[in-house]
């Protein structure tokens, strides 16, 4: 048996950990290590990643410690961590012993989207370790468990928004399952490399090298995979309808009026109309307007439109004036990151400086056209220049809307899927220091009296019935 020192950076995470852990499990680690120190040993494999105690380890820096003691070994012997400041029998190792116990029961939330990774990957049967046994623990001692919040809410209105849990992913089906097809009328490969492919795509065209020593190109990859039912990554990104529908649903007024100066696909609209509250949408492609409506007719009918103009956003106030809107919700253009047509209006064909200007006043405009005491949300991400340095948009986006009198609220974090990006990030990463985004900033400002907010925004408790009952009024029409 060996022992070495090391320090906590030097341990790498588990990005397929099949326990995403529960917030008041979470703030029980936190506080067992801040008050107690450190009692069970992590387990980490021969290249430093962490198999398990991921929690442990995260908040392990955040409470100062730092140092690791890693003792080496084969698995067949126990390691048994002593504490020579502390007895069983006094109030602080009793303390442990309860800290201890307590943690390993309420932080357990099994992450399904990452149990069938496992499963698909290496063959892996969770069954057999008793997952299938358990439900995510119980909270009730101390906190609302995770459960009833997904009843309550549909996705825990926590500050970080996971798109990779099982919940998400199976709401998402769902509303894709109704027709929404928001990347007809974009141009192929508006965002995606075709190159971009989760890790048994690549492996699949190894393969085709290795057997027939022909190096396939990324289109006859994806044809192949089409003709064999092997899902790909998609050319064109569309918006997040679970995203969408949480925002709608938290951050609007009953039947509350929409409007989005930058429309881009149909989701953000047929979301809105399925929960009964109708969008305004601006885009300058007309080609994506038209593919808009004709996807809103397949899903929902003709019953109750969104309704989408296509025109430039720097005249929403023209366009829509006659009406006062109750949430404005968007996703701008990132800079010149997506080129989405050649039009010279559009802003991701200006430079960084007059895209603010220009967004600026898109922004004043749209708050303007806003009700006293509603809310404004615009999921955003940071873009680079040319020179690989951050032109700070999400700040930018921020004091775009200070500065139209509307206070910085709520900010949430949107985990997205990692999917290729664990395979280009070791030369990303190795090439410049770049660090591999999957997020995105959703941000959230408030225009009036924020004490008014109880009195106007009813109290959220929605029934599994109510929150599913879109999918079968929708199967009905089709």
């Amino acid at each position: 048996m060996k022992v070495v020192k090391a320090k906590i950076s030097d341990l790498i995470p588990d990005d397929i950990n099949a326990n995403k852990g529960t917030e008041y499990g979470q703030k029980l680690i936190e506080k067992s290590l801040r008050e107690l120190g450190a009692g069970r040993s992590i387990v980490i494999d021969r290249n430093n990643r962490i198999i398990s105690g991921n929690k442990t380890v995260e908040y392990a820096g955040s409470v100062g410690l730092e140092d690791v003691v890693v003792v080496e070994t084969t698995g067949d012997q126990i390691v048994a961590v002593r504490r020579t400041d502390i007895d069983l029998d006094s109030k602080r190792g009793r303390e442990l012993a309860i800290a201890d116990n307590a943690t390993a029961k309420v932080n357990i939330a099994w992450d399904e989207a990452n149990i069938a990774a496992l499963k698909e990957q290496w063959d892996i049967e969770p069954e057999n370790w008793g997952i299938a046994e358990f439900a995510n623990v119980d909270e009730k001692e101390g906190a609302n468990k995770q459960g009833s919040l997904e009843e309550r809410f549909i996705i825990p209105p926590f500050s970080i928004l996971d798109t990779k849990s099982g919940r998400w992913q199976n709401r998402k089906n769902e509303w894709l399952s109704l027709g929404i097809k928001s990347e007809i009328g974009r141009e192929e490969d508006l965002t995606f490399s075709r190159s971009s492919q989760p890790p048994r795509i690549y492996d699949l065209r190894n393969k085709i090298r290795e057997k027939t020593g022909f190096d396939p190109s990324w289109d006859e990859i994806i044809e192949y995979c089409k003709i064999n039912n092997i899902p790909t990554q998609d050319g064109t990104s569309i918006f997040d309808p679970v995203l969408c529908e949480i925002i709608y649903r938290w951050f609007n007024t009953p039947k509350g009026l929409i409007l989005d100066p930058f429309a881009g696909g149909s989701v953000r609209g047929i979301v809105a109309a399925k929960l009964g509250m109708q969008y305004y949408g601006v885009d300058l492609r007309r080609e994506q307007i038209e593919a808009n409506y004709q996807n809103a007719k397949e899903v929902i009918g003709e019953q109750f439109m969104p309704y989408w103009v296509c025109e430039d956003s720097m005249n929403i106030d023209k366009l829509f004036y006659k009406n006062k809107y109750d949430l404005a919700f968007s996703c701008p253009p990132y800079a010149d990151l997506e080129v989405y047509s050649d039009d010279p209006r559009d802003l991701s064909n200006m430079k960084y400086e007059e895209f603010i200007q220009v967004y600026r006043e898109i922004i004043k405009k749209i708050c303007s056209l806003l009700n006293d005491n509603r809310f404004a949300v615009f999921v955003v991400g940071e873009v680079r220049n040319k020179a690989g340095i951050y032109y700070n948009f999400i700040a930018d986006t921020i004091d775009a809307f200070r500065s139209a009198g509307l206070a910085y609220y709520n900010e949430m974090i949107l985990v997205n899927q990692i999917g290729s990006l664990a395979i280009r990030v070791s030369r990303q990463f190795n090439g410049s220091r770049k660090i591999g985004k999957h997020h995105q900033n959703v941000l959230v400002f408030f225009k009036g009296d924020t004490s008014k907010i109880k009195s106007i925004f009813p109290e959220i408790e929605y029934s599994e019935e109510e929150i599913s009952a879109f999918c079968s009024e929708c199967e009905e029409n089709v």
